[in-house]
């Protein structure tokens, strides 16, 4: 389950039966000797250790960290974790503790393999070195620690033998055998290994006193045991991210009436939901996602699921409408639907769930308004409704009654209508892309600082765009494309350093592209095409080294292209098409070696094409250098291009020969050299068996057996 940090313990409660333990007679002298031999070991040591000395052998029962037995004056506890030491306990002279019961390590950065001797420790109940970095296998020796009741050992780089790794280690192979015999288990964790085959029968007939039974990512697999009914105990059920499939036992798992946690998300699971998990009246937290549950989402489970803080539905084959019984769960805070085929309108009793904090109803059929009720949820942080079939208007107080609420998805819905005044209240996200939104932008979003995402595009909107926006420090991405926006852009944008995208194409926006751009040193997409942009390509924009997407396409651009064009090592789209740009193609495009598409097509451009150009290795989608005024040969490096796909050089001045070298280019689905002065025959081989005359026609000097 994702979304809300609550895991279940990650430890092994367990009673390992072996050898008997050992007769040991301590002193407590002896212990605080050995105590400060091992401390010195360590490092680097707290304040709080300086009453480990030898001037305080006789007050050991004072010494931080040190629990002792009353009735012995020995030592009982060790209790070090959290103390960001380093060291080793193979230095620690175990042997003199015989009465220990408590020995706590963990969140440390102790390494060094775990020692035999440790076996001393005959009456230890707690072991926990967890988060640390101890190394090699787990010795035999533990075997003796027979009144071990809490062993926890995650999160280290154990390794050896399939009985010695516990989770977040990186076990293999089939499920371990030997646990089947600590009968007495209650919390089990083998998570985060690499475990196979199907989770035994004997987990489920041995292990009846679980409480807890983590086995989430690994790789077992088949279908979950009807036997899951002998686990009555059990409180919180971990399978996630596994191979699971069939469908829910219809009875037996509803009968686990003690669950609080169930997680059986990322498998493959499939059907439909029992009536019987209804009896699951303690869960506080379920997660279905990622599976293949179908058939409807029944009032009577959710009715039944009043104490649940979170439900994650997502992304399964679930049909029918949300029942409106959903507004019982008045604790939830986390509801996630999306990507399911949800039908219908979103019920209103959803304004029942005061304490909601998330909701994702997103990649449905959802019809219908909004639910008024859905505005006053004054705890809501993020609301994602993209991807459905929603229709209405936003309201005007739309944001007033939820104050916390700072990520909104709208987009590609039906909403209609001019967006609120007061839209940009708190909010650092919007997404409202996709719709039929009309009229201008709101006044408020100029003065939105913490406006971090801008996503209206493919609307109906209008109005002037050069004053809109402010100086945003947070935003990171705008996209305006598909509308009717007027008004230049604005030099501000410049002061916009954290953009990384920057998308107004398909509008009426007009003026020079502002040299301020240059500045915007995160920016990896700029697309201003389709607009009535005119003047110079700024020099400026050759600082903008992380672009990888450059887009200016039909506008009225003049000059020529910069030759700064050759800074942008990491440019993979280049489109300059459709403009009045002139002179040569620079030759510093050779440095873009990452270009996948080159066009530069309907300009005025002249000279040559650069042999340099068939450096570029890289390019694949498109090589377009039509309706120009290019002449001279075409170069023989260009079929150096062997990835690329469609080539067009026609409409220009070009003369001589097509190269046969030209033939090998094996990946080229069209090609057009038409309307140019080339002369000869026309290739035979390769790429060009069977070549439609069309791409040759208007080159009164090519001959050749073309269709």
């Amino acid at each position: 389950m994702s979304g809300v940090p609550n895991p279940c313990l990650v430890l092994l409660h367990v009673v390992l039966f072996s050898l008997l333990p050992l007769k040991i007679t301590c002193s407590a002298r002896t212990q605080a000797e050995a105590l400060i031999r091992w401390k010195n070991t360590l490092s680097p040591l707290p304040p709080s250790l300086d009453t480990w000395s030898l001037s305080n052998l006789n007050s050991l029962c004072n010494w931080t960290f040190i629990t002792c037995d009353d009735a012995t004056g020995t030592v009982s506890q060790i209790n070090l974790s959290n103390s960001n030491m380093s060291g080793s306990i193979s230095q620690f002279n175990f042997t003199p503790f015989a009465n220990l019961t408590r020995f706590d390590l963990k969140n440390n950065a102790m390494d060094g393999p775990i020692p035999a001797s440790i076996g001393a420790l005959s009456k230890l109940v707690v072991l926990d070195l967890s988060n640390n970095s101890f190394q090699g296998e787990l010795p035999m020796e533990i075997g003796r620690l027979r009144e071990l009741r809490y062993l926890s050992l995650f999160n280290n780089s154990l390794n050896g033998t399939i009985l010695h790794n516990l989770a977040y280690n990186e076990l293999e192979l089939e499920f371990p055998r030997f646990i089947f015999n600590c009968h007495n288990l209650t919390f089990l964790d083998l998570s985060l290994n690499s475990l196979t085959g199907p989770i035994p029968e004997s987990l489920f007939t041995n292990l009846t006193n679980l409480v807890s039974l983590n086995l989430t990512d690994n790789a077992f697999e088949g279908p979950l045991s009807s036997n899951i009914a002998k686990l009555s105990k059990l409180g919180c059920l971990r399978l996630g991210t596994n191979r699971l499939n069939g469908s829910i036992p219809e009875t037996e798992l509803g009968s686990c009436t003690n669950l609080t946690f169930l997680a059986l998300a990322g498998n493959q699971l499939s059907g439909e939901l029992p009536l019987s998990l209804s009896q699951l009246t303690e869960l506080t937290e379920l997660g279905l996602s990622e599976n293949l549950f179908s058939g409807e989402i029944q009032s009577s489970l959710v009715s039944n699921w009043t104490n649940l803080i979170s439900l994650q539905l997502q992304n399964n084959l679930f049909t029918g409408e949300i029942p409106p019984e959903i507004g019982l769960l008045t604790k939830l805070r986390f509801l996630f639907l999306y990507n399911n085929l949800l039908s219908g309108s979103i019920p209103s009793e959803i304004g029942n769930l005061k304490s909601l904090n998330t909701l994702d109803l997103s990649g449905n059929h959802l019809s219908g308004p909004i639910p008024q009720t859905m505005w006053t949820l004054s705890n809501l942080e993020a609301l994602q409704l993209f991807y459905n079939n929603l229709s209405g208007t936003i309201p005007p107080d739309f944001g007033k009654n939820s104050p916390v609420l700072n990520y909104v998805s709208l987009s590609n819905n039906s909403f209609s209508g001019e967006l609120p005044l007061e839209l940009c209240s708190g909010f650092a996200l919007k997404n409202l892309n996709g719709n039929k939104f009309t009229g201008s932008l709101p006044a408020c979003l100029r003065n939105c600082t913490m406006l971090r995402r801008v996503r209206f595009d493919g609307n109906r909107f209008t109005g002037n765009i050069t004053n809109a926006f402010g100086v945003h420090p947070e935003l990171d991405y705008v996209s305006l494309w598909g509308n009717q926006f007027t008004g230049e852009i604005s030099p501000e944008w410049g002061k916009c350093q954290n953009l990384t995208n920057l998308e107004v194409d398909r509008n009426r926006i007009s003026g020079r592209i502002p040299a301020e751009l240059g500045k915007l040193t995160q920016l990896r997409v700029l697309n201003l095409g389709a607009n009535d942009l005119s003047e110079n390509i700024p020099l400026e924009l050759g600082n903008l080294s992380l672009l990888f997407n450059l887009n200016l396409r039909q506008n009225q651009l003049t000059g020529n292209i910069p030759r700064i064009v050759g800074n942008l090592v990491r440019l993979e789209l280049l489109d300059l098409s459709g403009n009045r740009l002139i002179g040569e193609i620079p030759v510093e495009l050779q440095n873009c070696k990452k270009l996948l598409s080159l066009n530069l097509s309907h300009n005025n451009l002249s000279g040559g094409i650069p042999s340099e150009i068939g450096s570029l290795s890289s390019l694949q989608k498109l090589l377009d250098l039509c309706s120009n005024s290019l002449s001279g040969s075409i170069p023989q490096d260009l079929m150096k291009h062997v990835s690329l796909e469609n080539l067009n050089v026609s409409r220009n001045d070009l003369s001589g020969r097509i190269p046969t070298s030209l033939s090998s280019m094996s990946s080229l689905v069209s090609f057009d050299f038409s309307y140019n002065e080339l002369t000869g025959p026309i290739p035979s081989d390769g790429v060009f068996q069977n070549a439609s005359g069309n791409a040759f026609v208007g080159n009164p000097d090519l001959c050749g057996d073309v269709r």
